[in-house]
């Protein structure tokens, strides 16, 4: 995957933007061109003058930091089609959101359905300094009852491989071992019906190993899903994570949790583009300087 366009939301208010400040990083690496959306109203006329001055503001920016961008800073409405429109227009390849929008009234609603929406992937930005050698945490696939799910896993792992090398960031990959998840399915809910922890460490293992990635950078934990992986990349101090959008309602309680938790910025990768945008995937010297995390 190769990352040539963005589409940033930024806030209509005149302040500091983590998004916007992750969008001309990750611009600035790939020569990437930006569209810089603002969500707001018709409102009076003083609004409009202060959301006029705010796109001036944005654009000025932008052209003064060598970030080339598309077009006129777009003001839209509030609304995931709009943005879902904006991001088919310009072909975007990642959609970066400003935390504000999470932490606004209904935000996590609005972001979780433009998550599963989005024609890219959709990166909710946190208030944190980009570090230039940060550390990726990849769920791919976050847990082990997603094992089947392979062309999705498999494009979580090309977008995370290209913004680890936009980034020249170390990059590793997680996967949970949820033995009470799988209990619950199984059908006499007993322990000879699950699979072994031993049995899934094969098929982790034979999954990276198609992908190019060594078995030491790739992690079969213990525990439940969701609070497994935030504890881990918080307490281990990631960048940022990378999972795939929900196809499902423990997929989306795990991503939920995960919004809400979180201590780094989030990337969701939607399966809506997973069939087409696989490629390049084998990449021996990525993870030569990678070391395990502490």
């Amino acid at each position: 995957m190769q990352i040539r366009s963005l589409v940033v939301v930024a806030p209509s208010q005149n302040r500091y933007s983590a998004a916007m400040e992750q969008a001309i990083d990750l611009a600035t690496a790939v020569d990437a061109t930006v569209t810089v959306a603002i969500l707001g109203s018709a409102g009076s006329d003083g609004k409009r003058v202060d959301i006029r001055a705010r796109q001036k503001s944005l654009a000025t920016d932008l052209l003064d930091r060598g970030v080339r961008i598309n077009a006129e800073v777009v003001v839209l409405k509030p609304g995931v089609n709009a943005l879902v429109r904006l991001a088919k227009a310009c072909t975007a390849d990642l959609l970066i959101l400003d935390p504000a929008l999470v932490q606004a009234d209904a935000g996590a609603d609005f972001v979780l359905m433009l998550m599963q929406q989005a024609p890219c992937p959709v990166l909710s930005a946190q208030e944190q300094p980009i570090r230039s050698h940060g550390k990726l945490f990849v769920a791919a696939p976050a847990s082990c009852e997603d094992l089947d799910q392979i062309a999705l896993n498999t494009h979580v792992v090309a977008v995370a491989r290209a913004i680890s090398q936009a980034r020249k960031a170390r990059m590793h990959l997680f996967t949970v071992y949820d033995q009470a998840a799988l209990l619950r399915h199984s059908k006499h809910y007993s322990l000879a019906e699950i699979p072994r922890y031993e049995t899934l460490v094969a098929e982790v293992r034979g999954f990276a190993a198609q992908l190019g990635i060594p078995a030491v950078h790739h992690h079969l934990i213990v525990g439940a899903c969701a609070h497994t992986l935030c504890a881990y990349a918080n307490r281990c101090g990631y960048d940022l994570v990378v999972i795939a959008s929900p196809l499902n309602a423990r997929q989306r309680d795990t991503l939920s949790y995960l919004m809400n938790h979180l201590q780094c910025s989030l990337l969701v990768v939607n399966a809506n583009a997973s069939d087409d945008r696989v490629a390049n995937l084998r990449s021996p010297g990525l993870f030569d300087s990678l070391v395990s995390p502490a």
